[in-house]
């Protein structure tokens, strides 16, 4: 088969893909009529990434050198949205997740002769409970993209740190000293949590956006950034830290 064959043979095939789709009936991408459903019930699961933001090492002169490392975080919730018209609808959640993150620094001693490495594993638990409008966009046949966007509550109801401190120190016979502690604290409202401690609620801003597939599959991805400064300090120095998290979302609709 020649070359020009094969084009015709690939515009043949393109053809008989596409004009039976055309010829299919398809419902308005913006549909404006009142909603067919007054309640939407899914549950779902989460899986992601959770961080903060923050200024320690403004705040905080001593430290030298700094990473944030986004950690793991997944969790369970079930969501409901209120049909106002097709493409329009106000929604709630309620998601409990385990959120993760991890911190490294280097510390400079006041004296200058001692230094610290200090690796920080955050661990906290919450129940998250985002309030939304949802847009609703009619894509293909049996598919929906929705586009929610709002405000978050969430309380952490339960988290620890754990802290592996290596010191390091000159001694007056100049022989190096080094020295490692562990220490596992709560992470809320303990006075043993490094730098400072965390407070267990925050509001903020929700996004989110998700494919529907047919009568019950949704997947998605949604994100959230906490407006409340997270840190809770009884010294001078006054770190802003903001809570951020990142989720994949696979659910069920009823």
């Amino acid at each position: 088969m020649t070359s020009r064959s094969h084009i015709f043979l690939i515009i043949f095939l393109l053809a008989s893909a596409i004009i039976p789709l055309k010829a299919m009936p398809t419902e308005d991408f913006v549909d404006c009529s009142p909603a067919q459903k007054l309640l939407t019930v899914q549950i779902h699961a989460l899986g992601g990434g959770s961080t903060i933001t923050q200024n320690y090492k403004k705040v905080f002169p001593v430290i030298t050198n700094q990473n944030i490392n986004m950690g793991n975080s997944w969790g369970i919730g079930a969501k409901a949205v209120f049909g106002i018209r097709e493409y329009l609808g106000f929604g709630t959640s309620a998601n409990v997740t385990i959120n993760n993150y991890n911190i490294d620094m280097a510390i400079l001693g006041d004296d200058r002769l001692s230094m610290s490495a200090a690796f920080l594993n955050n661990r906290f638990v919450t129940l998250n409970i985002p309030v939304f409008v949802n847009f609703h966009f009619n894509v293909a046949r049996s598919v929906a993209w929705n586009v929610e966007t709002g405000l978050f509550f969430s309380y952490g109801f339960a988290g620890h740190q754990k802290q592996r401190i290596y010191r390091a120190e000159i001694n007056s016979m100049d022989e190096f000293i080094p020295e490692l502690e562990s220490i596992r604290t709560d992470y809320y409202k303990s006075p043993r949590t490094l730098f400072n401690s965390f407070r267990r609620t925050d509001i903020g801003f929700h996004i989110g956006t998700s494919l529907d597939f047919g009568p019950h599959l949704t997947v998605g991805v949604q994100s959230q950034f906490g407006f409340k400064n997270a840190a809770i300090t009884t010294g001078v120095a006054n770190p802003s830290i903001h809570n951020i998290s990142l989720h994949a979302l696979i659910g069920y609709r009823f």
